[in-house]
């Protein structure tokens, strides 16, 4: 018989995809150093900067405007 408990199982507060954006349109953010840089899916540079979450939040939202003046046209 196994004496496994079943605590370790249990992947209910894992990390999902919750963003608006498909993961094509998605930023990819890089550190160089102390800096942080987020580009978009060509490898335009969108935001230079010292605090990640920072970049993260701008190029997300540069990005959900980018994507939906995508779709209108």
């Amino acid at each position: 018989m196994s004496s496994s408990s079943g605590k370790g199982s249990d992947n209910g507060n894992t990390q999902q995809h919750e963003g608006d954006l498909p993961r094509s349109e998605q930023p990819t953010i890089v550190e160089h150093g102390k800096k942080f840089a987020g580009y978009d899916k060509n490898g335009k540079l969108i935001i230079l900067g010292y605090n990640r979450q920072i970049v993260q939040e701008y190029s997300d939202a540069q990005s959900k405007v980018r994507f939906k003046r995508q779709r209108k046209d």
